[in-house]
């Protein structure tokens, strides 16, 4: 035998393979966490099943025996545990739905401000960022509902926007509003900075501050009520007033270049102003209007108007899907046009307009369709037929009524109150809002960041590369930089929306009843802790499933598609 020659091996080949020995290894170790998971689990059910607390889910269809605070009508203390558990599901839902979207917009707003020019604007994001990021949410919880939400007045003393009463809105206003969106449209694509831009909105804004300072003073000071509409072109005051004028417009070609234009516009612009005053052009009439207050806010919670689906909703939303689709196919459509041609369309705001008009057109068919003549309405313990105005005017309709033949598609009530409760509108309970509040600020703060870092992520090349194109800065950030920046923005936020329905099962400490605070309730009560646990999980299990994979799903389409 040569010396070279290795002598056989004892050990078989298999056992020497490093991916061989892995296997095993990895069998090994899952089976000593199967059997102490199963030993763990055989001593709990042994001492549960001793207690006569077996885990099952017969117990969800016991009587329930408690009531929930922000409960809808369709559950009672003689509702089942089941029924109670749907309750705090849908209170969940409530929260994280509404909060995904508020989170997201303010997020976003704050973001954009954190890389504003404006000192004062990013020094302030900045704070409102680094502030909630590093203060725990159950603190910013705590201050939400014990120290905003029960400072508010009591109920009889409640806060209201608007405040009730009688307004008097000037004509005048109206004037101001077209004139404004005359000048915005002129004015629009004009260079930023050049003489006329900036002669003409100074002229029009001192032109619109002047009329206000004269009716002002026409209405706090006696002296000045012979001013308006006077009209003598040889009062001394007139002449004082248009030699002083003049003397302005003359001196502000004097001023700087860069100035100029500003300085001449506001001369003018006063003089106009204050002649459309002395002469009474500008109308001093105004509207009467009967204001109502559409939000109350007390200790009690908030109210806020309630809109209601009548009996032909149906066959308006028919209308408005037909717009849907239309605007859809206009989307489609004008957007291979652009993609072939190059050709700039705004397919937005025509998919808008296809919306909106077939809404107004359904609107009015809808609301052409006659209405009964007679109806029958419970008078005296007795249903009697009369004219429906008639019983409209005599309130003798009930909400049902009401829903089943007003012609309109959609019935808006303000809120009403009572010495006690409100009697109209949506109510919402201090604790849910508090909850909202909370959530929505503490997240939007992480997304801020988020939005911050994705648009910075955009390398600056491709700004400047769209300001040599010609693209205005609407278009840069629609066409270049947004597209860019959510690829990076997305998966992170992702995240924060999953942590927002997670962190909402904080709502036990301020005791907002949600699904993990009636779940305790019903544990406590029936004795089940691990099913009620289990099913608390699950179904934080099942909602963190669906908004990872809807994250995922947009991800996915705006991953950038290379071959």
């Amino acid at each position: 035998m040569s010396a070279t020659q290795h002598q056989p091996s004892s050990i078989p080949s298999f056992l020497r393979d490093v991916r061989f020995l892995q296997v095993i290894g990895q069998i090994v170790f899952a089976i000593l966490v199967v059997f102490v998971v199963s030993r763990i689990m055989t001593d709990v059910f042994a001492a549960l099943q001793k207690n006569n607390l077996t885990p099952n889910l017969a117990f969800l269809q016991n009587r329930a025996g408690f009531d929930i605070s922000n409960s809808p009508s369709w559950y009672t203390s003689n509702s089942s545990y089941g029924t109670a558990f749907q309750v705090g599901l849908v209170n969940t839902l409530r929260v994280v739905s509404v909060g995904l979207v508020l989170s997201t917009l303010l997020g976003i707003l704050i973001g954009v401000f954190l890389l504003s020019r404006n000192w004062l604007v990013r020094t302030i994001s900045r704070v409102y960022v680094e502030l909630l990021r590093n203060t725990p949410l159950l603190l910013q919880l705590f201050v939400w509902y014990f120290i905003v939400m029960l400072s508010l007045p009591i109920f009889r003393e409640a806060y209201t926007f608007p405040p009730e009463g009688v307004a008097h809105i000037p004509i005048r206003i109206a004037f101001y509003g077209i004139l404004i969106l005359v000048i915005w449209w002129r004015t629009r694509r004009w260079e930023i900075g050049s003489f006329r831009r900036n002669a003409i909105i100074s002229g029009v804004a001192a032109m619109l501050v002047m009329i206000e300072i004269g009716f002002w003073l026409y209405n706090n000071q006696p002296s000045w009520q012979s001013v308006y509409a006077n009209g003598d072109m040889t009062s001394s005051s007139f002449l004082l007033y248009a030699v002083i004028s003049a003397v302005l417009i003359v001196g502000a070609w004097f001023v700087p270049i860069q100035w100029r234009g500003l300085t001449l516009g506001s001369s003018i612009g006063q003089a106009i102003g204050g002649l459309l005053v002395y002469f009474g052009i500008i109308p001093n009439s105004a509207f009467r209007i009967e204001i109502y207050p559409a939000f109350y806010a007390s200790i009690r919670g908030f109210a806020f108007p309630e809109l209601l689906t009548t009996a032909r909703f149906a066959e308006w939303m028919a209308f408005v899907g037909l717009g849907i689709v239309l605007a859809i196919a206009q989307w489609v459509y004008f957007g291979r046009i652009t993609e072939t041609t190059g050709k700039p369309i705004p397919r937005g705001w025509y998919a808008l307009l296809a919306v909106v008009i077939f809404a107004i057109v359904g609107w009015v068919v809808v609301g052409s369709e006659p209405a009964p003549v007679s109806i029958p309405v419970l008078q005296e313990d007795q249903t009697v037929y009369m004219p429906l105005e008639e019983a409209r005017a005599g309130n003798l309709l009930t909400i049902q009524d009401e829903l089943q033949y007003n012609p309109s598609p959609l019935i808006f009530r303000l809120p009403e109150r009572t010495n006690f409760k409100f009697i109209v509108g949506t109510e919402i309970q201090p604790e849910y809002m508090a909850l909202l509040l909370g959530l929505v600020v503490y997240t939007s703060a992480f997304i801020a960041e988020i939005v911050r870092a994705g648009i910075q992520a955009v390398p600056y090349g491709q700004l400047e590369a769209a300001r040599a194109m010609g693209l205005t800065n609407s278009q840069t950030l629609r066409l270049i930089i947004l597209p860019q920046a959510l690829r990076v923005i997305i998966p992170p936020l992702g995240n924060q929306y999953l942590n927002l329905s997670k962190n909402s099962s904080l709502a036990i400490a301020i005791a907002y009843a949600d699904l993990f605070l009636i779940t305790t309730t019903i544990m406590n009560q029936s004795g089940q802790s691990v099913t009620g646990m289990v099913m608390v999980m699950l179904t934080y299990l099942i909602i963190s499933l669906i908004i990872a994979a809807g994250s995922n799903w947009i991800n996915r389409r705006f991953q950038l598609v290379t071959r």
